[in-house]
């Protein structure tokens, strides 16, 4: 091809792409109306935060997908499409998302997804380069979603519920309970202290809200890893400013994948080898893992860097031994629902003991969890228990209403 003619081809441009995806839900739930100010609520953050000129460096395909390209707002640094971290969209994503939407007298969170592309400049792009960008930017869908009855009540609920947990982290209401896990023949040793997250009440709210309430709405949502990042990051803090402790933090098994919301704390780690030691990762509904190779990635990675990774609950269901196999824990925590049949009769204990024993092939150390009373800590030592864990335990905090329904085994509804 001649020279000439070669620089008259358009020349793509590295960009980003943003896409709401939750933006079909919105529309559903809440009507087209406010879907469509959700998306220009998100285009508005785009110019206010990250554009320089719109004209040049951004392009709207569709309500739900955005193109931004590099400018003086937004660098790109080393972009490499396909690459699986970048603080530069984690950056993008974080603030985008930080606050709720509102508009029409509603209040929503938006659910965005961010990658790298590179297209032509906004005035060279074609029908066909845009249908194929949207095809690349649309995740894919939630194989576990479904339409049931009352899917719409639930979505509202849901998301009432995931706007309260963000405006009180706007309000610095975001707090921690520390329940520590404990050697079973000596209660004095401590082998770390998870934290659990709190929302403290908010304006003629009777109560906190424990994570047993809100979590759970955060992953019907798909929006559990913005959260769980800014755990994983408070965590982090509590670590730099506590040199001795060994501080756990639990994750959703939405979260368990290499992404840009993982970025910065994965910079921080490959920086600070003695903090990442101290750090247990612990990953919650392991059973319900949606891909078990980027998972397996996930728990490398993290091991790599001196990390250790706890999977949660195991035993209540799903394929916990694919589980196990992908995520190669240092740590099994067995659902409490093993502790509370022991107490009932000498079936009860068997199985105790025999999951006790089967866990001890699988990781390092086995956690009994669910220690309620006196007589646990008995029945998990005559099970071969190493290490407990629950609210009988030395040094935990008090169980919230929310709490102590869930240790029962009673279904605990969004608010």
């Amino acid at each position: 091809m001649p020279a000439e003619l070669f620089a008259r081809q358009p020349r793509h441009r590295p960009c980003a792409y943003v896409f709401i995806a939750n933006l079909p839900h919105l529309a559903e739930a809440y009507g087209q109306d406010f879907a469509s100010s959700a998306s220009r609520e998100i285009q508005r953050r785009l110019c206010a935060n990250f554009l320089r000129s719109a004209e040049t460096d951004l392009a709207r395909l569709r309500d739900d997908c955005f193109l931004l390209w590099a400018n003086d707002a937004f660098a790109t640094g080393t972009v490499r499409a396909g690459a699986s971290v970048s603080r530069e969209l984690e950056t993008l994503l974080s603030e985008l998302g930080a606050e709720p939407v509102r508009a029409k007298g509603i209040t929503a969170m938006a659910q965005l997804h961010a990658d790298w592309i590179e297209v032509r400049p906004p005035e060279q792009l074609g029908a066909a380069e845009i249908e194929l960008t949207l095809w690349t930017a649309q995740p894919f869908p939630d194989s576990g979603e479904s339409r049931a009855d009352g899917w719409r009540q639930r979505y509202r609920a849901d998301m009432d519920v995931a706007v309260r947990v963000s405006e009180a982290v706007l309000a610095e209401g975001l707090s921690f309970g520390w329940q520590p896990v404990v050697h079973a023949g000596g209660i004095a040793t401590i082998f770390y202290r998870e934290g659990r997250p709190r929302i403290a009440p908010g304006r003629g709210e009777p109560a906190s809200l424990a994570p047993e309430v809100f979590l759970p709405c955060l992953q019907r949502l798909g929006l559990a890893r913005a959260f769980d990042r800014l755990v994983m990051r408070r965590a982090m803090e509590a670590l730099r400013l506590r040199p001795s402790a060994h501080i756990g933090v639990r994750i959703s098994a939405q979260s368990a994948k290499l992404d840009h919301w993982w970025a910065s704390l994965l910079s921080a780690l490959d920086d600070e080898y003695a903090l990442a030691s101290r750090l247990v990762i612990e990953i919650a509904g392991s059973g319900g893992l949606a891909d078990l190779e980027a998972a397996r990635d996930f728990c490398a990675q993290l091991q790599l860097r001196g990390c250790r990774i706890a999977l949660r609950d195991f035993g209540a269901g799903g394929d916990n031994l694919a589980a196990v196999q992908a995520c190669r824990p240092d740590i099994v925590k067995l659902d409490a629902s093993f502790l509370r049949r022991a107490r009932s009769g000498a079936f009860g204990r068997e199985c105790l003991q025999g999951m006790v024993s089967l866990c001890g092939h699988f990781a390092t150390h086995v956690v009994v969890d669910g220690v309620e009373r006196e007589d646990d800590v008995h029945i998990a030592l005559a099970a071969g228990a190493q290490w407990l864990q629950g609210y009988s335990v030395r040094g935990s905090e008090p169980q919230s209403h929310a709490e102590a329904s869930a240790a029962r085994g009673q279904q605990v509804d969004c608010p």
